[in-house]
């Protein structure tokens, strides 16, 4: 079984173990399979770069589809093996709700984690700070702060009472902070979550091997421990001070948002796509603060946007929101997620793929504003503009090669709702037309598409043209 398929993967890799434990979930071992070394730069082979241009494990194929991103490969599992193996998402709306928004916390979640472990890698030591240290790790711990208070809310798994596809993509980061000394004592659900998974089948099969030859890892986080941020309260409080009315359709949602923000964009797109207009809604001011409102963190724990809520159902992961319209309201509007089985694999992988393109945009406008002036350093911006600048590329050629005119092919999917803001931002920061024919083609198409027009960011509208950050990318 599975002999069609092919994972290249790396031991320890949260995003490699994702799939594997996916896998297993949908009973389908005896796939091809190889363990490459990170540390021999194997990741980096013309093997893996044949799958996966980007030079990153996992690299995983089914056929002829290609889903390299270890949340694509998870969705597309489930969605081609559904009556295989065990459910991993729920048809349950409101249990579906909560799978899809853990799972896109968790991509936070791993962040913020390897922001601490790995931050001696990541940063080159010249450029290093002992202030950037500490911030980082207070950030692990308010975040750590918020899984706990999430599992003693609803546990033992991180949806409820099922295993799902929220645990295939959050245990491994768990299982990757235990590694490293996280203490069961200070974080007791965690613990306890931990120590439940590690003896489910499908996640003892794909232990990391060189964790089983050496089970005492690094102890880099055992002196994580609780701050006096009251996240739990945050956690059971009601959404009862929103008071935002519409006589019309769609009137049991509400949406919170910021112009120009791409997550919110994204969001507003989808609700228009699946003809939901008439939500209610607010437009917040990022620069005044009021994203840090009672009225969004009665919504949001976070503190950030879009804020959005469907009946009880709170989704406030804008990709949770998207794929929860799409599932919930499936024969209205547009078809967002396309039949076959190809284009689907390769919406799922944009879709996913642009988290990365998302995270370096923010790396470059940004980085004024998240790092503090005594850590800056040139080099720090020369780095992080050529990184923007290679994927770029990347995005241009997938629409050279593409079947297009669409992201995922000839229809517009779920990819183009949450990769255009992205694209759109970067055509407003005065990215050259000239440079990148392909991105402009499609960014100037779909602008005048009514989901598009309808949501367009009004401060954009008011001011068509930003600073020319990116003439010279």
């Amino acid at each position: 079984m599975a002999e069609n398929m092919t994972l290249l993967w790396g031991s320890g890799s949260p995003p490699c173990w994702r799939v594997m434990i996916a896998l297993e979930e949908k009973k389908l071992q005896g796939y091809n399979q190889k363990l490459l070394s990170f540390d021999n730069m194997e990741h980096k082979s013309q093997q893996v770069l044949d799958m996966n241009p980007r030079g990153q494990l996992p690299s995983f194929k089914h056929g002829d589809v290609i889903a390299n991103e270890s949340y694509a490969a998870c969705f597309y599992l489930e969605s081609q093996f559904r009556s295989q193996g065990n459910q991993l998402i729920p048809d349950d709306p409101a249990e579906r709700a909560l799978v899809y928004q853990r799972m896109f916390e968790g991509v936070t979640f791993y962040d913020k984690l390897t922001a601490v472990v790995y931050y001696d890698w990541f940063v080159p030591e010249e450029e290093r700070h002992d202030s950037a240290v500490k911030r980082n790790k207070e950030a692990l711990v308010t975040e750590l702060k918020l899984w706990e208070g999430y599992l003693q809310k609803l546990g033992p798994h991180m949806a409820g009472a099922s295993f799902s596809l929220a645990d295939v993509a959050i245990f491994p980061t768990v299982g990757t902070l235990f590694r490293y000394g996280l203490s069961a004592e200070k974080y007791p659900k965690l613990g306890e979550y931990h120590a439940l998974l590690k003896e489910r089948p499908s996640v003892k099969a794909s232990w990391p091997p060189h964790w089983l030859e050496n089970p005492n890892g690094d102890n880099g986080l055992q002196d994580i421990s609780d701050i006096s941020h009251h996240v739990a309260s945050l956690l059971t409080s009601s959404t009862s001070g929103v008071a935002l009315h519409s006589p019309t359709m769609a009137k049991d949602m509400t949406l919170l948002w910021g112009s120009g923000s791409p997550p919110c964009w994204r969001v507003q797109i989808a609700l228009e796509e699946k003809k939901l207009q008439g939500y209610n809604q607010k437009m917040l001011d990022f620069m005044k603060g009021e994203h840090k409102s009672k009225q969004v963190m009665d919504m949001n724990p976070r503190g950030q946007l879009p804020a959005f809520k469907h009946k009880d159902h709170v989704l406030n992961e804008s990709y949770a929101a998207c794929l929860y319209l799409e599932k919930q309201f499936g024969g209205q509007g547009n078809k967002l997620v396309p039949e076959c089985a190809a284009e689907q694999a390769m919406m799922y992988q944009r879709m996913f793929e642009v988290l990365t393109l998302h995270q370096k945009m923010v790396d470059f406008f940004h980085y004024e504003w998240k790092v503090p002036e005594g850590e800056r350093h040139d080099s720090a911006v020369k780095r992080i503009q050529e990184a923007l600048s290679a994927e770029i590329k990347l995005w241009e050629g997938y629409l050279s090669k593409g079947p297009g005119p669409f992201l995922a092919g000839k229809t517009f999917s779920l990819a183009d709702v949450v990769v255009y803001p992205n694209i759109a931002a970067l055509f407003r920061f005065q990215l050259c037309e000239e440079r990148y024919p392909k991105l402009a083609a499609y960014y100037n198409s779909l602008k005048e598409r009514p989901s598009i027009k309808a949501s367009w960011p009004p401060t954009w509208l008011e001011t068509p043209e930003e600073t020319g950050k990116l003439k010279d990318i």
